[in-house]
């Protein structure tokens, strides 16, 4: 509210009259010791009735004095010339005549605004049943407003960041600081066109959409932020409660991030939310200040491992050409993952753990890979590369090497060749791993120990003729492998 205004308003009118005492105004008027007063047709002074005089009123007290710069009936203001102030604001510096210390304003009748909304110059203004403007918080049953501080009142629209104390909240009538920023001491607030905050009723969170992004107030009009719980119910599959939550950023962002990749110290169960999901163990579950990857799916959600899973095509997430692990709390995971599903080992390799200034490349991993576990032993995998099992370590017979869970299986060194059984079938494999066909006796460290015929695999006795059939429980032990991670589903 201008200054400049305020006092244009509450200019007074002209002087009743320029003449010398004891002259009358137009039929009435008259001027006694220094007042002014008014007489009827009968020479009697006028009281407690309004007079008009070139188009302006005054108004005559019970004395038959006109009255200046009062209150009159409650509800009009006459100024030191005794006219009836209209269609202007009148600030009372210290109460007087029943009326509070504050701003008024007197319509176009003369008569004071109470008791609701008056658009005044453009700008909405509320006022109480007193008349005196409102300002600062106005809580109007459900509905929240901003109006400013105590020369202000206007109605407030758009955001506003505003000092905020949640163990204080703010009564009628509160001032509160504006600020650039979201801090400790304050959070930002958005009011609509027609002033009102957005904030949630009956539901935690309300969503609204602004500027084509998405926000979540809560039931005091505050912007959410960081994680939050924005639905009740988690999704099928879901073991955690983790398809419950949202991120919405920084204190001074609150939109909801969709479709993108974050980097966050930050986590779901160290979140201020009430209903923050329980944390796990500690490799499942950074702490707080410990970074981890996530990627926010198109509805919010973060991607996250289904109880429900059964190839690895359905236990990782594709994000544009390629494919991601992620465990049931929603962190990318890397290095030789091993899930255990319904008795069937599915084993995929998502990169090492290096970090990243962008997005991750700790994708799912195709095709033959040579890795290195955390003792810096090497080994050599093969992952399927189309299908449901596309990324999943292969067992069996491929490009005549032979793998158990992906992991190549060699004979042992100095053995020069040994039996292996994967799935049930035999096969005979050297020491890099190459799976034997001919049909042929075959020697260990010199001497005969195999005999392939007819695509079995027999011991044989010194000569190198077939003996017993090799059987299931006299193949060599399969490579035990050290994994990075490992999920039973």
């Amino acid at each position: 509210m201008k200054r400049e205004r305020m006092l244009a308003g509450l200019a007074l009118a002209v002087l009743l009259t320029a003449g010398a005492s004891g002259t009358a105004l137009a039929a009435g008027w008259v001027q006694e010791n220094g007042v002014w007063k008014y007489t009827d047709s009968q020479g009697n002074y006028v009281t407690n009735r309004w007079e008009q005089s070139g188009g302006k009123y005054y108004y005559l007290g019970s004395d038959g004095v006109m009255v200046t710069n009062a209150w009159v009936e409650d509800q009009y203001y006459v100024g030191a010339d005794g006219v009836m102030a209209s269609n202007c604001w009148l600030k009372m510096n210290t109460a007087a005549d029943g009326k509070e210390a504050g701003w008024y304003f007197l319509t176009s009748s003369g008569k004071m605004k109470t008791d609701g909304w008056e658009t005044i110059n453009g700008r909405e203004y509320a006022f109480d049943s007193d008349g005196r403007m409102r300002y600062g918080w106005f809580f109007d049953d459900e509905d929240i407003y901003y109006l400013g501080g105590p020369d202000d009142g206007a109605m407030k629209t758009g955001w506003r960041c505003l000092a905020y104390d949640e163990e204080m909240e703010p009564d009628d009538g509160d001032v509160s600081e504006q600020y650039s920023a979201a801090g400790e001491e304050s959070r930002w607030f958005y009011f609509q066109s027609n002033g009102k905050a957005v904030h949630a009723d009956d539901e935690e969170y309300k969503r609204t959409t602004i500027d084509n992004k998405k926000y979540y107030f809560d039931e005091n009009g505050v912007m959410a932020s960081g994680w939050i719980a924005a639905e009740d119910d988690a999704e099928s599959g879901d073991s955690t409660g983790i398809s419950r939550f949202i991120y919405l950023g920084t204190e001074n962002e609150g939109n909801m991030y969709q479709g993108t990749w974050v980097y966050l110290d930050e986590h779901p169960w160290t979140s201020d939310d009430e209903d923050a999901i329980e944390e796990g163990d500690d490799e499942e579950c950074p702490d707080e200040g410990e970074n981890a990857w996530y990627y926010l799916e198109n509805d919010g959600t973060p991607a996250y491992l289904k109880s429900t899973a059964d190839s690895m095509n359905d236990a990782t997430t594709k994000v544009g050409s390629s494919s991601y692990f992620f465990n049931e709390y929603g962190v990318m995971r890397t290095g030789l993952i091993k899930l255990s599903v319904d008795g069937k080992n599915l084993v995929g390799y998502f990169g090492d753990d290096s970090p990243y200034d962008t997005n991750p490349d700790s994708y799912m991993r195709t095709g033959r890979q040579t890795i290195y576990d955390d003792a810096g032993d090497r080994y050599t995998f093969y992952f399927g590369t189309s299908g449901s099992n596309k990324g999943a370590g292969y067992n069996g017979e491929r490009d005549d090497y032979l793998y158990y869970e992906g992991c190549l299986v060699e004979a042992e060194d100095g053995q020069d060749y040994e039996v292996f059984f994967v799935d049930g079938d035999a096969y005979l494999v050297n020491e890099s791993g190459r799976v034997q066909t001919s049909s042929k006796a075959y020697r260990c460290d010199g001497d005969y120990m195999y005999r392939i015929s007819g695509g079995k695999i027999y011991y044989t006795d010194d000569d190198g003729e077939a003996e017993d059939e090799v059987t299931d429980g006299d193949g060599s032990a399969l490579p035990e492998v050290v994994y990075h991670e490992e999920y039973d589903l």
